[in-house]
Parts: C-alpha cells; sequence; structure tokens
C-alpha cells in the first residue's frame, strides 16, 4: 500500500472521530450511557463500517486473499484477520477505552470474531447491516456504544495498515505521530 492511499484513510478516519468528539458534549461516552442513540451515533456508524470494509479489501489484498466470483464478506475478512499472526495479535489484543471522567466505555470490537459465525460473530457489525439496510426500524441500534465499537475497529484496522507501508514510505513516523484524539489505547 502506497502512503498518500493511506494517509486518504487516516483524513477520512480523522474526520468520523472529530464527529464522535463532538458528540461527547451532548452525551457523556460511558457505560451510564452506552444505550443512548441518534441520528449522529447512526451517521457515525454507517460511515465508519462503510470504511471499514474497504480497508478489511485492502488487509485481503495484500494478505493475496483474492476473490475471483464471490464478494469480500466479514466472514472472509475474519478469516484473514485469523490466520495473520501479526494481523491476529494486532485485531485481538488492544482494548480502547473512550476518555471520560465516569469511567468510560472499554471496547475490544474483534473479540468475538468468528469467521463460522453470522457477521463473524461481530455484535456491532450485525447492528451496522441492520442500520445500513433498514434505518428506520433499526434506529436503536444507531446507539453511543456500536459508535464506540465502530470506530475503535476503524482505528485499529488503520494500525494495521500502518504495519502494510513501505518502510521507505515513512512507516515508522506514521506509527508514532498518528494517534486517536478519542480513544485511549490501553494495550
Amino acid at each position: 500500500m502506497e502512503r498518500n492511499t493511506f494517509e486518504m484513510y487516516w483524513s477520512y478516519y480523522l474526520s468520523i472521530e472529530k464527529m464522535m468528539k463532538i458528540t461527547s458534549q451532548y452525551v457523556c461516552p460511558s457505560e451510564l450511557n452506552k444505550n443512548a442513540y441518534s441520528d449522529e451515533f447512526m451517521k457515525i456508524i454507517l460511515l465508519s463500517c462503510s470504511e471499514i470494509d474497504s480497508i478489511l479489501k485492502v488487509i485481503c489484498r495484500e494478505n493475496n486473499v483474492l476473490l475471483e466470483d464471490r464478494k469480500y464478506n466479514m466472514s472472509i475478512y475474519a478469516k484473514t484477520l485469523s490466520s495473520q499472526k501479526d494481523i491476529k495479535d494486532m485485531a485481538y489484543s488492544p482494548q480502547c477505552a473512550t476518555s471520560s471522567a465516569n469511567k468510560g466505555i472499554i471496547c475490544f470490537p474483534f473479540k468475538d470474531l468468528d469467521d463460522k459465525k453470522l457477521h463473524a460473530g461481530l455484535t456491532w457489525w450485525r447492528d451496522y447491516q441492520k442500520l445500513k439496510h433498514n434505518r428506520l426500524d433499526n434506529a436503536e441500534l444507531g446507539n453511543l456504544e456500536n459508535a464506540v465499537c465502530a470506530i475503535t475497529a476503524h482505528y485499529i484496522l488503520l494500525r494495521i495498515l500502518m504495519d502494510m507501508l513501505p518502510e521507505n514510505s515513512g512507516r515508522e513516523y506514521v506509527k508514532e505521530k498518528y494517534w486517536s484524539d478519542y480513544l485511549v489505547i490501553c494495550i
């Protein structure tokens, strides 16, 4: 992957993260509020998960998981994430918390990843699919917890993409300087 491509993914993540930070002015990111839902959370989930889908396609291609007849889906992504040790370590181990004086929300977005389960066992991805296909009937799924899981997964996958940058493109600089302003990473 070329650095300019990565920079586009990173810039878009930052714009979504900025939207998430603004919601903190109205809903404190805490366990007490995790079921609070809004159009803003729904928008964040839809945007972030759409990017997750794009990033996972890149990760698959970079790992030579190429499909001719079938389309990529979360089951294929889950197989790719769980088959590569370095990817698996990155995707499974980081926990992220929202920064909040009220304990925040701790999130392990890939903890239940299982390619044999529907939606790869990821509740937040299942809820994204429901929102994508019928927002009006599933508005309550556009909640704070799903938004936090979506941007956390998005961020973790960007960290994986960083490792796929060529060494001569400033990979070490990117890994050192590009961090979340919303999430507190607890590795």
